[in-house]
C-alpha cells in the first residue's frame, strides 16, 4: 500500500484507511506487571479502593504490581510498584499468565508473576482499601471471579514446582 499513487496523499482522517491496521500501528504498547504472591499456602488479593473501584467499573479484587515507566526494566517495575502498593518486597519465581488486553486508545500487556518470600508489614497506597491472605484451601469458595482463581491456581502450580 505504501507508495501506491492512489493512496500517497491520504490523511489519517481520511475513512478510506480507517480499519485498515495503519491506525493500530500507532496504538501504543503498554506494559504492567502484577505480582500473585504466596507466602506458604497463602495467596495475597487486593481490593480496591471505591475510587479505583468507579473509575474502572470493576469487580474490585486486585493483584499488587502496575505499569512500566519509561525506560525501566520489567523486573524493576514489579518490584517498585509492589513496594509502592504494600511496603513488601519478595522473590519472583517466574511468569504466570500474559494476558493482552487491547483497548481503545492503547493495547496494554499485562505480565503475572508467581512470587514468594514476602517481607515486611503490608502497608497499602490509597489505590487499596484492603488486603486478605487467602489459603488455596478456600480459594474456591472465596469470592473473586472465576478468571482470577485460574491465575491464582496457575501460579500456585508453578510455585510449588
Amino acid at each position: 500500500m505504501h507508495g501506491h499513487p492512489e493512496h500517497s496523499s491520504v490523511s489519517d482522517d481520511d475513512p478510506r484507511t480507517k480499519g485498515s491496521g495503519e491506525d493500530d500501528m500507532k496504538k501504543p504498547y503498554k506494559i504492567a506487571a502484577k505480582a500473585i504472591v504466596f507466602d506458604g499456602d497463602r495467596v495475597l488479593v487486593l481490593r480496591k479502593s471505591p475510587a479505583e473501584r468507579s473509575a474502572r467499573d470493576t469487580h474490585g479484587w486486585d493483584f499488587p504490581g502496575g505499569g512500566l515507566e519509561p525506560s525501566e526494566p520489567l523486573m524493576e517495575a514489579l518490584y517498585r510498584e509492589v513496594l509502592e502498593e504494600t511496603g513488601l518486597q519478595m522473590k519472583v519465581i517466574g511468569p504466570a499468565y500474559i494476558y493482552d488486553d487491547i483497548q481503545e486508545e492503547k493495547h496494554l500487556i499485562i505480565i503475572k508473576f508467581a512470587c514468594h518470600q514476602p517481607v515486611g508489614q503490608i502497608r497499602l497506597s490509597s489505590e487499596h482499601e484492603s488486603y486478605q491472605w487467602t489459603r488455596m484451601s478456600e480459594l474456591s469458595q472465596s469470592p473473586y471471579p472465576e478468571w482470577m482463581k485460574e491465575e491464582i491456581r496457575r501460579a500456585y502450580r508453578i510455585y510449588m514446582e
